[in-house]
C-alpha cells in the first residue's frame, strides 16, 4: 500500500517549511515593529542595519501583522513535525541496534510502528533485520 506524499517525504517537508516560516516570522516581526501608515500609503522606516529587509517586506503591505501572527505559529508546528521525525528515527535506530534476538522481539510492536508511520526505507530495514533474525 502506498505512503501518504508527507508521511514519504516528512523530513524535507518539514525543513523547508521551517525554514519558509521562519523567514516569514522575521519579516512579520521586522515589518509590524517599524510599520508606518499615513492615509493610504504604508512605509516601513527601518533601522541602517536592516534596510535590507526593506524589499522583502513592502510587498506585504499592511498585512504584515497578520504575518507577525501567523508565521511564528506555523515555525513552532513544523519544528515539532521535524522534531518528531527525528526522535521517531533515533527511537527506530536505537532498537534496531542490537545484536539479540531476544530483545529485538521484545521491542517488535514499537519497532514495526515506528516503521509504519515512518517512510517507507525505514519499513524494508525492518524486514531486513528481520530476515537477519529469521523471524
Amino acid at each position: 500500500m502506498p505512503r501518504d506524499f508527507l508521511t514519504e517525504y516528512r523530513l524535507e517537508m518539514s525543513a523547508l517549511l521551517s525554514f519558509v516560516f521562519g523567514l516569514l516570522s522575521v519579516i512579520g516581526l521586522v515589518g509590524a515593529r517599524y510599520i508606518n501608515i499615513e492615509g493610504k500609503i504604508v512605509t516601513f522606516k527601518l533601522p541602517a542595519g536592516l534596510s535590507s529587509l526593506q524589499d522583502l517586506i513592502q510587498p506585504f503591505g499592511t498585512w504584515v501583522t497578520w504575518i507577525a501572527v501567523i508565521a511564528p505559529i506555523g515555525l513552532v508546528v513544523c519544528l515539532w513535525w521535524l522534531y518528531d521525525y527525528l526522535k521517531k528515527v533515533r527511537k527506530l535506530a536505537g532498537l534496531m541496534d542490537n545484536s539479540s534476538r531476544a530483545k529485538f522481539v521484545r521491542n517488535m510492536d514499537d519497532i514495526e510502528y515506528l516503521a509504519w508511520v515512518l517512510p517507507r526505507r525505514f519499513e524494508k530495514q525492518v524486514l531486513d533485520k528481520k530476515r537477519e533474525f529469521k523471524l
